[in-house]
């Protein structure tokens, strides 16, 4: 019996490890941390859309320091601007923003590198190859580091 509960332990530890090696994108895809901006929350945020491609954004939650998990996302499923509120999250304030696009062969992340001011708030950008466009804007809260 020991010996079957010793196997148990390793498949487990092997299961769990594996599912939190790599950071997730949409579906199957890694997401690359250099191409979201780290932002603090809690804060609220209006994405939009434009153009044909699916496009979504992702806020994750740092789990260690190179794990990121999803906590909420976006989409033009739901709409062409959608409002969402990112609560802060007790045991780490530290977030993450990327923004990513189907382009027909699979989803690849856009660089939202460079805040801009908008009259609504502070927002990042992103312009897929197709021609869309993705844009968050944090309307209130600390979403751009001062």
């Amino acid at each position: 019996m020991s010996s079957m509960l010793w196997a148990l332990t390793i498949v487990m530890t092997v299961f769990l490890n594996t599912q939190a090696e790599a950071s997730q994108g949409p579906g199957s895809t890694r997401m690359n941390a250099r191409l979201g901006v780290v932002v603090e929350g809690p804060f609220d945020m209006t994405c939009t859309f434009l153009g044909r491609s699916k496009k979504v954004v992702i806020v994750y939650r740092r789990l260690s320091k190179e794990i990121w998990e999803p906590k909420l996302s976006c989409n033009d499923g739901a709409g062409s601007q959608i409002d969402r509120h990112v609560p802060v999250d007790g045991r780490d304030p530290g977030l993450m923003i990327t923004g990513w696009y189907d382009d027909g062969q699979g989803w690849k992340q856009c660089n939202l590198k460079g805040w801009r001011n908008d009259p609504k708030g502070k927002s990042l950008s992103c312009q897929t190859p197709g021609g869309g466009t993705m844009t968050v804007t944090c309307t209130k809260g600390r979403c751009a580091k001062p």
